[in-house]
């Protein structure tokens, strides 16, 4: 019951955010492993999901609002597998607030929402 699309061009994760506000969706909510999984099988590349601790340092929450899954560091999917990279979400000392997929292996890594040297594609996410 959803339609994911991915941005045409790198940007910062807060502008693809608005961007997919802007188009009536929002980033990327992850619920299931196999969603992870078959977002990187489509694009193979880095891409910013919808996870990020904004508003409260530590405590995550999906673009959409939602906070139904298990993102804080330590999650881990139903198989056992861990979604983030060994020692994230580290916080980069400070501002690493916004998520992507880091690499093939599906695990997530935090990084600065609004850096322009971070500047992924957007994985949009519209509900039908």
């Amino acid at each position: 019951g959803h339609t994911f699309a991915i941005t045409i061009a790198a940007m910062t994760w807060s502008a693809a955010a608005a961007a997919a506000a802007a188009l009536g969706g929002y980033l990327a909510t992850l619920n299931t492993k196999a969603e992870n999984v078959w977002i990187w099988n489509q694009f193979e590349t880095q891409v910013w999901i919808g996870a990020n601790d904004r508003a409260t340092e530590g405590t995550w929450v999906w673009d959409n609002g939602t906070t139904s899954d298990n993102i804080s560091a330590g999650a881990k999917w139903p198989d056992g597998t861990v979604k983030w990279n060994t020692g994230e979400p580290s916080n980069g000392g400070s501002g690493e607030d916004c998520a992507l997929i880091r690499d093939s292996s599906g695990v997530w890594d935090d990084v600065y929402c609004n850096n322009n040297s971070v500047k992924k594609n957007g994985i949009f996410e519209f509900d039908l």
